[in-house]
């Protein structure tokens, strides 16, 4: 036979055998909850810290930013796989990491979807296009030659630059 007692101060249930007259299970309990108590008021959210960008993580948003941050990193899949890396992840983001497989896949999409939007910037574009070649190094020592469009961008009378747009890489 058990008795069940509700302790005060978080109101969970505490299992306390007959056969056992001790209070172990209710001290142990009360240590650990007053433990977690002091360890929640001392510690602070990045937001409650004045720092922007730091909202909750939601499960479904996961992949995503896994994808968006892999296929941004110069070693991409090592953000998945390092256990020094993954010990300074977001508790939602470890319990909800894909495989590398499936970024990749999601990393593909991503692309898929930035061609789709960027074919209709260009064909809305008035003016000339130029097609170049350009190189360069990335951080893992990667030497990269991509072919590129580029195209004059007006922001006013007098501010002209040019924008690139990587079409294809070759490493």
């Amino acid at each position: 036979l058990n008795l069940f007692y509700s302790f005060s101060r978080c109101g969970i249930k505490i299992n306390c055998p007959t056969a056992d007259s001790s209070c172990s299970n209710l001290n142990k309990h009360a240590s650990l909850c007053i433990q977690k108590q002091c360890e929640t008021k001392s510690s602070h959210s990045l937001g409650s810290l004045g720092i922007s960008g730091t909202g909750d993580l939601q499960a479904k948003e996961v992949p995503q930013l896994c994808a968006v941050w892999c296929a941004e990193a110069a070693r991409p899949f090592l953000a998945l796989t390092d256990p020094s890396h993954k010990a300074i992840l977001h508790i939602t983001v470890l319990k909800n990491l894909p495989r590398p497989q499936d970024v990749s896949k999601h990393i593909h999409i991503l692309y898929s979807v930035i061609q789709s939007n960027y074919r209709g910037v260009l064909s809305e574009h008035k003016g000339a296009l130029y097609l170049g070649v350009d190189a360069w190094q990335s951080p893992n020592g990667f030497n990269i030659l991509g072919t590129v469009v580029y195209q004059l961008a007006e922001a006013g009378p007098k501010d002209i630059s040019l924008e690139a747009m990587p079409l294809d890489f070759v490493r």
